[in-house]
């Protein structure tokens, strides 16, 4: 996240005064002890900006006149009149001084940068000697000007020592909450939770805040509805672990599968196994659908010599090694194994099995491997107005599996990097 400190700057541009003046200028004089009274105009010239670290410096060079007298005192007791004023400053390049108030960042609760104004002490870049023994009133001039930066710095950071990021904050919390298109691969939630602070880095004319993002995201294949939460009201305490952890439901629909399983191989003919049986097994198409049982009934269509339709049911399961859904414990619905099959059934039954078997396994894990390079892709190019996010994948994870009537939903853990940018150059208080 990065905060432009430009409008700020103009803004102190604006509202700091460019002219200074000793108290009652310029009828009345600053008289810090009995032999010694002056009056001085300071004028500022343009403020300078220079940030780094932890640290904001507001600077400018300023030009200043000063007149003054003298007079003889003993014990604080007067003895002579005021000497004619003598200056500096008039008549003359005008006396220079350096003038800087540092500024310290911290981060405080409420979403708020704190900034600690301290006024250093002016830098003169010569003096100013007066009258003719050259008496130095450079340090009373300085003195004074140190006061009027003292009494100033309760105004500066009352008007500019905090920059409130809350209206931000929940702006940029609303767009998370709204879905974000993955392509193909469905819609991604961020859902946040909460914000915490990593790191605060002045940079020339900016703040770089980098911004950690707790949240509980998830993949899901549908147009969700936006996931409305309230913002909190403080930043989260910092946390140590880095990266994402995604919950991703993948679900393959019984009609899809069916039809990817109809043109790719079949209609088939099944031979027999060794018997008085001459005749094939002519499967045409198959249907698959759930069952209460957490189980997958396939119905076969025959034509030939046994037409009819043949159900079997079968447990899919995860072969961890393979990365591949499969079907196990396949078994007859024996009211259609008789019917269809007769006397035929017992000897049909093992080739049947071992077809569906051979057949009925998608390899989920190449193809999520497959994918990773574009999955990668569509993570490195989320936008969302001046959220930028880029990441990487680390690791897919197999989490579980759930059989429901019209498909499977699969349930995987993907482990990665990912960062958001959140430009706020266009900051404004």
């Amino acid at each position: 996240m990065r905060i432009g400190l430009r409008p700020l700057f103009n803004l102190a541009e604006r509202s700091v005064d460019t002219t200074f003046t000793s108290t009652g200028y310029p009828d009345g004089w600053e008289q810090p002890n009995c032999g010694v009274r002056y009056r001085y105009k300071f004028t500022r010239g343009p403020l300078r900006l220079r940030a780094q670290g932890q640290t904001l410096e507001l600077g400018f060079t300023g030009n200043y006149q000063i007149e003054g007298s003298t007079r003889a005192c003993v014990s604080g007791v007067v003895i002579s009149p005021w000497t004619p004023p003598c200056r500096c400053g008039f008549g003359e390049t005008p006396r220079k001084v350096e003038v800087n108030f540092m500024s310290s960042l911290s981060i405080q609760p409420n979403y708020l940068i704190k900034l600690q104004i301290n006024p250093q002490k002016p830098k003169p870049t010569d003096a100013c000697k007066v009258c003719f023994w050259e008496q130095d009133i450079t340090d009373n001039v300085m003195q004074g000007l140190e006061a009027e930066m003292l009494s100033s710095k309760q105004s500066i950071e009352k008007q500019y020592g905090r920059i409130d990021l809350r209206s931000h904050i929940i702006s940029y919390w609303s767009r998370m909450n709204q879905p974000i298109s993955l392509g193909l691969y469905g819609w991604l939630m961020i859902r946040p939770l909460g914000f915490r602070v990593n790191r605060l880095v002045a940079q020339g004319d900016s703040i770089d805040l980098s911004v950690g993002l707790r949240a509980r995201p998830v993949v899901v294949s549908r147009v969700p509805q936006a996931y409305l939460t309230q913002v909190p009201a403080d930043w989260d305490s910092p946390h140590k672990t880095d990266g994402f952890q995604i919950r991703l439901g993948v679900e393959l629909d019984f009609d899809s599968l069916s039809q990817i399983l109809n043109r790719s191989f079949l209609p088939v003919d099944i031979k027999p196994q060794k018997g008085p049986f001459r005749k094939n097994i002519k499967i045409d198409s198959l249907q698959l659908t759930g069952t209460d049982a957490q189980g997958l009934q396939c119905r076969l269509f025959l034509s030939g010599k046994y037409a009819g339709k043949l159900d079997l049911s079968g447990v899919p399961t995860w072969d961890s090694t393979a990365g591949k859904i499969q079907l196990r414990e396949i078994d007859f619905d024996l009211s259609t194994r008789h019917r269809i099959l007769g006397k035929a059934a017992d000897w049909f039954d093992k080739p049947i099995r071992k077809w569906l078997e051979q057949k009925i396994n998608f390899d989920v894990a190449s193809m999520l491997e497959d994918k990773r390079q574009s999955i990668e892709q569509h993570l490195n190019n989320i936008e969302n107005g001046p959220i930028s996010c880029r990441g990487e994948l680390n690791h897919i994870g197999w989490q579980g599996l759930e059989v429901r009537r019209d498909g499977l939903n699969m349930r995987f853990n993907l482990q990665g990097k990912m960062e958001c940018k959140a430009d706020l150059s266009k900051f404004s208080l």
